[in-house]
């Protein structure tokens, strides 16, 4: 091929080597903020010079709020999660491995890498189907003692498994907390890649008075009905003093309750993302102790109050606050108190105590996870060798197969029974397919991700051929008519 300026044959530019940062649905944004924060690391490891060729991460999640790492440049694609309940819990799985597959091949990727807590049947099924892709999973510690273990059958499929650090990991005492699969890395906080603003700058872009006290409440809304709740309380609580500012990512509904006067001095912040961006806005915070949570705040010096959820299903929030707590890092409040949250709030507004609480932070490690498992990704994938299947994952398989063939003999209602006799909460999903067309498109709306209907959501810039394929893989899981799968 000629070049058309000097006339002389053109460099092809090597295709770059893709990497499918795939997320789980959660319940928050851990998943999708540590992906983003790795996709980030790989985009500044392609541009460092440290690889020959160029690096282009891109995102696969479950999570309804993928959009927000399009604002970074990456690509992503949406795949609905099996709690939208628009197929059978059975159908979802195969769904998702036949999903996952086009995308291997669309984009050619030589890494596959997951961050969740349970790797789903339909990832594992596709193992085999892809050897020369390298699997890898991120897993998360301080599980709360005795839940989840059965997801750890999963670790038999995957090349690498990679545990971020944990502030807490001390106090971890769940089922990894024993394992030595795992390579341990700092912690990953978006922040190691996306620098935060100067206090003025962070307060504007907010809409903050950066002159007041800023307190920052990151809590649940609350039900209809409740009119004290955590979240409220530790709002009244900074209001009381008729002096701080507070900034609240979800709005608690009993606001409504609050004095025009007062409630001029609360701020709902709608749609910011990385927030980990403008902390230096906020004097004080009040939030879960979650991962993305702790390791945002702490790292930004914020003083805290931590207010652990208790009913998380696997991620041991009361362990890592009273830890976190214990070590001078945060306070600590029950999250089932609102009157224990209004006293750590008063605690927080005595400066003495913020003082303390950032100048310990001062010695937390550095959390450099991000570009640590961008390393140990490109590593993994620079000499990858076609996966063998250990005798162990071979089990495993069968075992996968076996028990996916007795759930399609039983049914939705036989499978319901049998897990009712476990003691396991039968599976979610409608009994049969849904008879519906689903809507298909390339763009990441969030109001149409949690819409009435299902999103084929296919990856921008993707080829004709891939839209042929998923057009195909939804006509079999929604069964819509063959005269509008066109």
């Amino acid at each position: 091929m000629k070049d058309p300026v000097n006339d002389r044959p053109s460099r092809q530019r090597p295709e770059p080597t893709r990497v499918i940062l795939a997320t789980s649905n959660g319940t928050g944004m851990g998943h999708l903020a540590r992906q983003n924060a790795v996709a980030l690391a790989l985009l500044a490891a392609g541009g460092s010079g440290s690889t020959s060729r160029t690096i282009e991460p891109i995102v696969f999640s479950l999570s309804q709020a993928v959009h927000v790492v399009a604002q970074h440049g990456l690509r992503a694609e949406y795949c609905p999660s099996h709690h939208r309940n628009w197929m059978p819990h059975l159908a979802w799985h195969r769904y998702l491995g036949r999903r996952l597959s086009a995308l291997l091949e669309e984009t050619r990727a030589r890494a596959l890498v997951f961050d969740g807590v349970s790797p789903y049947f339909g990832m594992l099924r596709i193992r085999r189907a892809h050897p020369d892709v390298a699997f890898v999973w991120v897993r998360r510690g301080m599980w709360r003692p005795g839940a989840n273990k059965r997801a750890l059958v999963g670790r038999e499929f995957f090349d690498l498994i990679i545990e971020p650090g944990d502030f807490a990991s001390d106090a971890d005492a769940g089922a990894t907390s024993r394992l030595q699969d795992a390579t341990r890395i700092p912690p990953v906080t978006v922040l190691e890649q996306v620098p935060a603003l100067p206090r003025a700058e962070a307060a504007h872009a907010l809409g903050l008075d950066p002159n007041r006290p800023t307190a920052l409440v990151t809590l649940g809304a609350g039900s209809l009905n409740d009119t004290t709740t955590p979240a409220m309380a530790a709002i009244q609580a900074f209001l009381a003093t008729g002096d701080w500012q507070v900034a609240v990512t979800r709005a608690p509904l009993a606001l409504s309750r609050v004095s025009a006067h007062d409630l001029e001095r609360v701020h709902e912040l709608v749609g910011v993302y990385p927030l980990a961006r403008y902390l230096s806005a906020f004097d004080a915070a009040v939030g879960a102790a979650g991962y993305n949570t702790v390791h945002e705040l702490l790292p930004a010096r914020v003083p805290t109050l931590l207010v652990p959820n208790s009913a998380t299903a696997t991620d041991d929030q009361n362990a890592r606050a009273n830890f976190l707590a214990a070590k001078g890092y945060a306070l600590c409040a029950d999250d089932e108190s609102p009157e224990a949250v209004a006293r750590g709030v008063g605690r927080l507004l005595d400066p003495t105590v913020r003082t303390e609480l950032s100048y310990t932070c001062e010695s937390l490690p550095e959390a450099s996870g991000a570009s640590a498992a961008a390393e140990l990704v490109l590593d993994l994938v620079s000499d990858f060798q076609p996966h063998t299947p250990s005798s162990a994952e071979r089990l495993r398989q069968l075992d996968l197969v076996v028990r996916m063939a007795a759930m399609r003999a039983l049914g939705t209602t036989g499978t319901a029974a049998v897990r009712r006799m476990l003691g396991r909460t039968p599976a979610m999903g409608p009994t049969r397919p849904l008879s519906v067309r689903p809507y298909v498109t390339e763009d990441l709306d969030p109001e149409v991700l949690k819409g009435d209907r299902p999103v084929e959501h296919l990856l921008p810039q993707s080829s004709a051929a891939y839209r042929l394929c998923r057009l195909e893989i939804a006509y079999d899981s929604y069964r819509w008519p063959v005269d509008e799968a066109s």
